[in-house]
């Protein structure tokens, strides 16, 4: 499924048109007015497997299928799921913990990048990810222990990564 909204007013005719030329090739998509609720959504499907799946080195099915490894995806997904509604989210999944059961269902053999990254032995996204719910946790008072424990060990385990060149000292 393909999910777009536009920023900028951009005319919902616009997103129309475009949502049928990738109708027409055999997608199914789903026009978003609130890319904000978007965004969150996706995050918190993120935040729910990427730590967990890199830490322990399952696919998104055996996190699901493991008791332990379920309480600490579920865990995260539940410190993202109250930041969001502290900061005026409203999410349009149902429950969703169990809409990110069903959706994790669908790709139970996938292994997020994080877990890519880790395996091939480079830094991950875990401050973009799992990184970002305890910093807006704290601006808006929710503690998230269990996302900041997953971001910890990860940053641990990246210690011993090579630190990769920045490209802005390179010289020309």
């Amino acid at each position: 499924m393909i999910r777009f909204g536009a920023f900028a007013g951009l005319p919902r005719e616009r997103l129309e048109a475009s949502a049928a030329i990738w109708e027409s090739a055999g997608f199914k998509v789903s026009l978003f007015d609130d890319l904000g609720r978007m965004v969150w959504e996706k995050l918190i499907m993120n935040v729910t497997f990427s730590g967990t799946t890199t830490l322990t080195d399952l696919t998104i099915g055996g996190v699901m299928a493991d008791p332990e490894a379920w309480s600490v995806a579920k865990g995260c997904a539940e410190e993202a799921i109250a930041v969001a509604a502290a900061m005026g989210v409203t999410l349009q999944v149902g429950d969703p913990v169990e809409h990110i059961r069903r959706l994790g269902g669908k790709i139970p053999a996938a292994r997020p990048s994080m877990l890519l990254d880790h395996r091939a032995g480079r830094r991950g996204e875990v401050e973009a990810i799992n990184g970002a719910i305890p910093c807006l946790g704290r601006r808006c008072g929710v503690p998230t222990p269990v996302n900041d424990t997953v971001v910890a060990l990860i940053r641990a385990r990246e210690a011993a990564f090579p630190v990769p060149a920045d490209p802005a000292r390179c010289p020309a």
